[in-house]
């Protein structure tokens, strides 16, 4: 639309030109790992890495309550780890009834308050818990229940949490070791209600699982070949690497390929950050004389790293 007017720059979807990043995540289901991956994770450091230029190796724990101590909990947390809740729902559906539109037609409709009860419990007890722990900001539930459209990003993000990774690249058999995007995107977008309106809350969907019959290096290499490539299939690709043990091959592999291609990892705290700062940062004083183009670029918090782009070519003058 403005092709004959003026060019307008754009900001690049990761800090310093990255064409891709990997979100690691697991979850420990009180068995303890938690701890011992971190430290494992942590060994991986470049030598003076620079945390806020995701430079060191970080990840994040979704956790039932008593897992880990809360000294060691909050000691992680200030070295850049994520310590957050895994929420259980028991493996069922939030309950639910059914009425009949003024179409005729039957409607399931999920009860927000015995949803919404299950977060306020248990972040209340995650919160006495740990209390030199952040307050979770992402998510993921165990045995996940959604039931319908909207609801579960809705709460979510009453409660604080504004990145959810619970889209799962899964089953084996479905998946078939085969590499890709399972929302065709490799990029957290936010959910919509059903009337098109966003929710501020992140889907970062999952697409490297230690339960989906997938090989490592072999799926991480081909995410980011396609990542770096002239295909230019860019993400923020997802891992869940279960925590329950402080060892993980998977993991390892995955951290081993990304670092030779020098692509950052990233607890999932660190991609939420980003992702306000680029979306709370603008171009201002934007000006075009049918040569010159200059502008004033305003960073939002936690934008740190952030590249511009300006278009090659406009009204064919460049």
């Amino acid at each position: 639309m403005n092709f004959r007017k003026k060019p307008l720059p754009r900001f690049w979807y990761f800090p310093r030109g990255f064409k891709a990043v990997v979100i690691m995540t697991g979850d420990d289901h009180g068995h303890g790992g938690t701890l011992g991956r971190f430290i494992i994770l942590q060994a991986k450091d470049p030598p003076n890495c620079a945390l806020g230029e995701w430079q060191c190796v970080r990840g994040t724990s979704n956790i039932f309550i008593g897992t880990i101590e809360p000294s060691q909990a909050a000691a992680l947390s200030a070295e850049g780890f994520e310590i957050g809740l895994h929420l259980k729902t028991g493996c069922t559906d939030w309950p639910s009834k059914t009425s009949r539109g003024p179409d005729g037609t039957l409607r399931k409709q999920i009860s927000w308050q015995a949803a919404d009860s299950v977060y306020s419990r248990q972040l209340a007890q995650f919160a006495a818990a740990y209390p030199g722990v952040p307050s979770p900001r992402t998510s993921r539930v165990d045995c996940v229940n959604w039931g319908d459209y909207d609801t579960q990003p809705q709460i979510e993000l009453k409660h604080g949490i504004r990145l959810d990774t619970n889209y799962y690249y899964w089953p084996p058999k479905w998946v078939g070791n085969r590499p890709g995007m399972f929302t065709g995107s490799g990029m957290p977008m936010r959910f919509a209600k059903l009337d098109g309106s966003l929710i501020d809350v992140y889907q970062a969907a999952t697409q490297m699982t230690d339960e989906s019959g997938q090989t490592y290096p072999f799926t991480i290499d081909s995410l980011l070949s396609k990542a770096s490539g002239s295909e230019g299939y860019d993400g923020a690709f997802t891992v869940n690497m279960h925590t329950d043990n402080p060892e993980s091959a998977g993991a390892d592999a995955i951290v081993g390929a990304v670092q030779a291609r020098g692509v950052p990892v990233v607890a999932a705290k660190q991609m939420l950050t980003w992702l306000d700062g680029r979306n709370g940062s603008s171009f201002q004083n934007i000006a075009w004389n049918g040569k010159d183009l200059e502008f004033a670029v305003s960073i939002g918090e936690g934008g740190n790293g952030i590249w511009t782009m300006v278009p090659v070519n406009s009204k064919g003058e460049f």
